[in-house]
């Protein structure tokens, strides 16, 4: 992960569920792109998907939950959200 000095595995104990959280401009297919990058690198593992629009209704926030089951896989999730179109940043 960028910035990260403190690798994963010292970090997170896996498998573990782990939350994400992608916002980008609030657009008919943002939520379903999102979902649909970490379900690609999850094969057929369950993704629990929440939204919250913003105040304003510009922006929107995908938040997917899926258990992880290694630090690789962990940053190849967030590898392929900073992949998706309309992202402004990841959490």
């Amino acid at each position: 992960m960028p910035g990260c000095r403190v690798p994963a595995e010292e970090l997170i104990a896996f498998p573990t569920p782990f939350t994400f959280k992608a916002i980008g401009h609030h657009t008919r297919s943002f939520a379903r792109a999102v979902h649909a990058a970490v379900s690609g690198v999850l094969d057929d593992r369950p993704v629990e998907l929440r939204t919250r629009l913003s105040r304003n209704g510009t922006y929107l926030s995908a938040t997917c939950t899926a258990r992880i089951a290694s630090a690789d896989e962990l940053r190849a999730v967030y590898a392929a959200l900073y992949e998706v179109e309309d992202v402004i940043t990841v959490l």
